[in-house]
């Protein structure tokens, strides 16, 4: 059983706490306790639900019990830090039990309040003054802050606009709220001071003056005495009434294009006529919002059209997301309530008939609809004061008859009531978000404290996230400037961190679907928070370990969401961190990279990303990327996107570019020279021919090969553009095995300069003298030699022995092949380091306590140093020699295992002083290192070896028997 203990105890004025967790001690002093406090207030208050919903657990991490609990020190010690805080205004506290703690600059930027006190009576208190600043006119307005953020940020700037506002025009289909929207934009205008208390609000539906346009001026600019007949007395128009206020024109597509020139002169000055008197200008400061259910363009002279700067469409309802019609039809049952003074619950399988349902009439429609079965089923229940009770049979006939055509809907029933208090909840947790984040936490806890493995539960995690992305492109089918603001905010921060972490550019579509999953996480923040809070130790459990066991991709994580949450300005939490992360590892899915890239090109919006996606997925990797070119881009900037698409691909040397018809056909014509790189290109792309060409690129067939197989499969046609210098090779071989290959191989790749790019490829011996320059490699590669225990016998390919290299026995013939792409100084860096790496990799049999990699470096330096003080260069069968011969050394010296006496010591000290000073010179470091000292009679020894070598037949004998190992 793990020990814990906590000790609080103050060292020269600092607080120190220290506790271990079994053998693990962690001590926190108070700079550290101060600073994670404030990092802990400020994310816990930028995530609080901005409706004040605020359950008790929602707050617990606000409390003092909680902070001890979470920073190992006492409750008393919390709150001395919470009083200093408070007293320098940092923090916000409740006279409350608990008493709940706010870092106050984090909940003014989330509320958009500036408070005044530092203590409130009860969290009520508080709460109200954020509702307060927060409940502007537009703040009940569903949507306002998802599908009409867009529309709400232009009418606050039409009303907002110095001295008079801007004309503003709201286009929509009929019953999409467009008469709310101009209203609270009056109440805004209020609010903000910006139109007087007094001022008014006029409405005008210009449809009743289609056909009469006397009718129209006298009640929008009013009429004297005596104008026409039945004018008995001078008659204020619209414009006088709405001085300082709105006018708000309907239907304004109802006017005739006369109608609509009489109120120009009044929007370009501000000035016009009464009806019967033309030699007075009058003034009016009224503020115009214009709507319509037709396409501008189409029914507005484009004269007017100039006069409006802000036309902003409304969406209809079936545009808006399924969580606001949710929260709607909550509203509107509440509404009711409010009417008929009852308690309303409906069915579920009414709340799911009237979710699921088109109104072609929008909301107005579902207004009456609603009303109506309330209607039916009020006069069912109307002699006892019992709840309201709303079945299917309630509904109209035409609702009824939707309910047998959507087969989804059997699985809901008629017997179980939802009250509309309780439809808050309900919406929440029925949202595709939160079911998939609860799934990860199910999930998660199947698995046992001791699997470290994590890979099945990601894998398993990563099939429910294709679920849940393919709800995203089902449910979430409405476009909003909102989803363009955030598409072109992260196709620049995955530029940023594309750059960042040389990573591989991603997909349009896969752009679209973080987009798409970022506009829903922001909608179901709320709800997420509630499962974070209800499950926070597990979820902080598995952030922790994706942290720990996929540290680089979680770091390019965290800066995503960090440049996120800048500019949105709000915290993701584990759960945004979780699904960020399972969007990445479902995108590369293996992680294995496609033998060959391949993109996707074709006219219209998401096409190309479409058949890329399904292909992809059907694949099981990712194979293809995705170019999307609406029918009126230009041609020359696709070739453009193309280019930086092939520029990014910096590791491949071929590329396959599949394009469907018209000018995208000729796209080769623009290929040529681009890049070092052969591009295939084929035409006519479908599906099927995505799959045919992602299964032979799967199976690595050569490109060539490819496009003519898809091309005489499909009957397709495809051009291939030969830009590219093949990349140089050597090919390891040996005739034993394609063992010995590798090992061969990795020798001369670790003993290149780092400077030089050269493929080693290790080869199976007998293939490649079966096939010669008719084998694969020599297709993708230029092979400037092959290297071995065997000369494979190559047509017009070197080969140079692994014995003749080393030993420098082909000098001439090694420099001829490297001097055209390596230096003189890096040719004799790779001879050094071919003798040094030999060594290394055949010392593990030679040495039982040294570590070869650390011991090889201290020879070397020996080596070097007993060269540079002789003047003069040792063979590389002498280094080799005393590479082995010196590691050996010095394992004796240290184990103090006894060596051979050594013949004519005595002699050897007298006449060899300056070579015994060298050699000791040469040890210092490691007699240093190791506490060991080289007796003369080892210098004497490493005498013989360099200039006496037949009297060292072991050292020979250990150099002989390494051939023989590798042979």
């Amino acid at each position: 059983m793990q020990e814990r203990y906590i000790r609080d105890m103050y060292i020269g004025g600092a607080f120190n706490t220290t506790f271990s967790l079994g053998e693990r001690n962690i001590r926190m002093n108070d700079k550290d306790i101060r600073e994670k406090l404030q990092e802990t207030l400020q994310v816990e208050c930028e995530q609080l639900e901005k409706d004040l919903h605020w359950q008790e657990e929602r707050l617990e991490t606000l409390t003092s019990s909680f902070l001890s609990a979470q920073f190992a020190c006492s409750r008393n010690l919390i709150s001395h830090y919470m009083s200093e805080f408070q007293q320098k205004g940092l923090v916000i506290k409740t006279n409350t039990r608990p008493v709940y703690f706010f870092w106050r600059k984090s909940l003014e930027n989330r509320f958009g309040v500036i408070l005044k006190a530092e203590l409130y009576e009860t969290l009520e208190d508080l709460k109200n003054v954020l509702a307060k600043k927060q409940q502007h006119a537009f703040h009940n307005l569903i949507g306002a802050n998802d599908s009409l953020s867009y529309v709400v940020e232009q009418c606050k700037a039409a009303i907002s606009y110095p001295e008079h506002g801007l004309p503003i025009l709201l286009q929509g289909p009929t019953g999409t709220g467009k008469s709310l929207i101009a209203q609270l934009m009056y109440q805004y205008g209020v609010e903000m001071e910006i139109l007087s208390k007094d001022s008014r609000f006029m409405t005008m539906n210009c449809s009743e003056y289609a056909n009469n346009p006397e009718m129209l001026m006298t009640n929008l600019f009013g009429y004297k005495k005596g104008s026409y007949t039945g004018a008995e007395k001078d008659t204020q128009g619209l414009l006088a009434l709405a001085d300082g206020g709105i006018l708000f024109m309907d239907e304004v597509h109802g006017l005739k294009p006369e109608c609509q020139e009489k109120i120009f002169l009044f929007m370009d000055k501000g000035i016009y006529h009464m009806v019967g008197d033309n030699d007075t200008w009058y003034v009016s400061n009224a503020r115009l919002i214009f709507a319509t259910t037709e396409q501008p363009d189409e029914v507005l002279l484009k004269t007017l059209l100039r006069r409006i700067p802000l036309i902003v469409k409304v969406p209809s309802l079936a545009e808006r997301p399924l969580q606001e019609k949710r929260e709607l039809l909550q509203f509107l049952i509440q509404e009711e309530e409010k009417h008929i003074q009852r308690k309303i619950s409906i069915s579920d399988l009414v709340f799911r008939t009237l979710e699921r349902h088109t109104f072609t009439g929008n909301i107005g429609e579902l207004k009456n609809v609603i009303r109506a079965s309330v209607a039916k089923a009020f006069l069912r229940n109307q002699k006892d004061m019992e709840d309201v009770s709303l079945h299917i049979y309630d509904l109209s006939s035409d609702l009824l008859e939707s309910t047998g055509k959507d087969v989804t809907l059997y699985d809901y029933d008629d017997r179980t009531m939802i009250h509309s208090e309780d439809m808050f909840l309900s919406i929440h947790k029925d949202s595709r978000l939160y079911n998939f984040n609860a799934y990860l936490i199910h999930k998660f806890h199947t698995l046992h404290a001791y699997d470290k493995d994590l890979n099945a539960y990601l894998d398993s995690c990563c099939l429910k996230l294709e679920q849940y992305i393919d709800s995203l492109f089902t449910e979430h089918t409405y476009h909003s400037p909102k989803l363009d603001m955030i598409n072109h905010l992260l196709t620049n921060i995955m530029n940023i961190v594309i750059h960042k972490y040389d990573l591989e550019k991603f997909s349009n579509n896969e752009i679209s679907m973080i987009v798409h999953f970022l506009n829903d996480y922001m909608q179901s923040l709320s709800s997420i928070n509630q499962l974070k809070i209800q499950n926070r130790k597990e979820a902080e459990e598995l952030q922790n370990r994706i942290h720990n066991e996929y540290t680089n991709e979680y770091n390019v994580i965290g800066d995503i969401w960090q440049l996120i949450s800048d500019a949105l300005s709000f915290t993701p939490g584990p759960f945004g961190y979780l699904d960020l992360f399972l969007f990445f590892r479902y995108f590369n899915r293996e992680m294995v990279a496609s033998p060959i890239p391949a993109v996707i090109i074709a006219h219209g919006y998401a096409i190309a990303s479409g058949i890329a996606e399904v292909a992809n997925q059907l694949l099981k990797q990712r194979i293809f990327d995705a170019i999307d070119m609406p029918i009126e881009s230009d041609f020359n900037d696709t070739v453009k996107k193309l280019g930086e698409y092939i520029k990014g691909k910096e590791n491949y040397n071929e590329v396959i570019v599949m394009v469907d018809m018209g000018s995208l056909e000729a796209i080769h014509q623009k290929m040529e020279g681009m890049k070092r790189m052969d591009i295939g290109i084929i035409n006519n792309v479908t599906t099927k021919l995505a799959l045919d060409i992602g299964s032979m690129i799967l199976e690595e067939m050569p490109i060539q090969e490819i496009l003519k197989q898809a091309s005489h499969r499909n009957q397709y046609r495809y051009e291939f553009v030969k830009n590219r210098k093949k990349q140089d090779a050597i090919l390891a071989v040996c005739e034993t095995g394609i063992g010995t290959a590798e090992k061969i191989s990795k020798l001369m790749e670790d003993s290149l300069p780092k400077t030089v790019s050269i493929a080693m490829i290790p080869y199976d011996y007998d293939s490649l003298v079966k096939s010669g320059t008719t084998s694969l490699v020599f297709e993708k590669y230029n092979v400037l030699f092959t290297v071995g225990t065997k000369d494979p016998k190559i047509f017009d390919v070197p080969f140079i022995s692994l014995e003749e290299m080393i030993e420098q026995k082909s000098v001439e013939k090694t420099n001829s092949v490297f001097e055209s792409i390596m230096r003189p100084d890096q040719i004799e860096t790779f001879n050094e380091n071919m003798i040094k790496n030999f060594s290394m990799d055949n010392l593990l049999s030679y040495l039982t306590i040294l570590d070869s990699d650390k011991i090889i470096d201290s020879v070397e330096k020996i080596i070097k140093t007993i060269q540079k003080e002789l003047h003069m260069k040792l063979s590389s069968s002498v280094i080799l020699g005393l590479y082995i011969h010196i590691s050996c050394l010095i394992e004796r010296l240290i184990i103090n295992k006894n060596v051979t006496k050594f013949e004519h010591l005595e002699t050897f000290e007298k006449t060899q002083t300056e070579f015994i000073r060298i050699v000791k010179k040469a040890f210092h470091d490691v007699e240093q290192h190791y506490n060991v000292k080289i007796p003369v009679s080892e210098i004497g020894y490493i005498y013989e070896c360099i200039f006496q070598r037949d009297s060292v037949k072991e050292v020979d004998e250990s150099v002989n028997e390494l051939w023989d190992s590798i042979e």
